[in-house]
């Protein structure tokens, strides 16, 4: 099932169907992968003759372009070569049958799409990959957070709930597929 999901979500990705927020996901994932590999942008070669803001090595860059690899350091060009290397990571993990998600991207890009579909990942990738999708978790916008005093619900308006004798009820609709949360938190609304 989770192989025709992923399938059906290429294809719309493919046809324009997808909304926005995947491509925003690929951009936060490709800016986690430089946060993670190259924070203050060295122009220098790696341990590994690794170069630009990706860390990409040579043999990486001439998969996607024909610049010479010196380019990798240039900001346009690989960034250009990023999107196309996640995008055919993101190929290679739908095609095995393999959530295309920012951790597995990650793994991949770190020690390779063939080690991530063999299993044949070492430790120190995963480690490298939650701190990817962590970064990218700190991308995405937080939902809002609304009051009931600022929906127009509370002592000033007149509205009382008396769910519990002497305890004031405290609850949340999560707009989106409502969901009544009730508990003994502050009163908020979370909007998607």
């Amino acid at each position: 099932m989770q192989r025709l999901f992923n399938l059906f979500l290429l294809f719309a990705s493919v046809l324009g169907l997808m909304p926005l927020a995947v491509g925003a996901e690929r951009w936060e994932t490709l800016r986690a992968i430089h946060w993670v590999e190259n924070p203050t942008n060295q122009t220098r070669p790696g341990s590994f003759g690794e170069l630009g803001p990706y860390q990409f090595r040579q043999m990486t860059w001439r998969m996607h372009t024909q610049l010479p690899f010196s380019q990798a350091v240039n900001r346009a060009h690989a960034d250009v070569v990023a999107v196309k290397h996640y995008e055919w990571i993101k190929r290679g993990l739908v095609r095995a049958g393999i959530d295309p998600s920012p951790f597995n991207i990650a793994l991949a890009w770190n020690c390779g799409l063939g080690a991530v579909i063999s299993g044949r990942v070492p430790t120190v990738t995963y480690r490298y990959a939650e701190q990817v999708t962590n970064l990218v978790e700190s991308f995405q916008p937080r939902p809002k957070v609304a009051t009931m005093e600022s929906l127009g619900f509370g002592e000033a308006s007149g509205v009382k709930f008396s769910l519990r004798p002497q305890v004031s009820p405290r609850f949340a609709i999560v707009m989106h597929g409502p969901r009544l949360v009730i508990g003994d938190e502050a009163p908020r609304f979370q909007l998607n």
